[in-house]
């Protein structure tokens, strides 16, 4: 029981890491800054995000958990890319400010994600279920940086 812990206990730290280490990337002029971009209407408030996010960071976590325990290390490649691109956004976008960029790198992370639930649904049916939400929110994001783009 101890070691199932420590192990839930270790893809939850990680995937909370990447989150922790993106949100490094936002400083004041950042937020300044993307406050005054023009965004789409659809864009939620800002409270939003960190809840959502701690919300799919959770489930990847899990997911990354539940296939660690039933696979070998080859079926979390698809997860470690879209962390690396995952984090890669949030430094393209707020730290550089490059709204392209970042755009870019959702489109990237859109595919990865997809590919890591695919990867994952073939180990365990519900690890590759539980990234739908983060897949919805990925496309959504890429959306609202499509919007950003095209109006600033």
């Amino acid at each position: 029981m101890k070691r199932v812990f420590r192990s839930l206990l270790f893809w939850e730290a990680l995937s909370f890491a990447v989150a922790f280490a993106g949100s490094r990337a936002m400083s004041e002029s950042s937020m300044l800054w993307y406050r005054e971009l023009s965004r789409s209407s659809l864009t939620p408030p800002d409270i939003a995000f960190p809840i959502v996010w701690a919300f799919l960071y959770a489930l990847m976590g899990y997911s990354a958990y539940r296939v660690a325990n039933r696979a070998g290390v080859g079926a979390l490649i698809p997860y470690f890319v879209q962390l690396a691109l995952n984090l890669a956004w949030s430094w393209a976008f707020f730290y550089f400010m490059e709204t392209t960029a970042g755009l870019f790198d959702l489109f990237l992370l859109v595919f990865a994600v997809l590919w890591t639930a695919a990867v994952f649904i073939k180990h365990d049916k519900l690890a590759g279920a539980l990234f739908i939400p983060y897949i919805l929110w990925g496309c959504f994001a890429f959306w609202l940086n499509l919007y950003i783009v095209i109006h600033n």
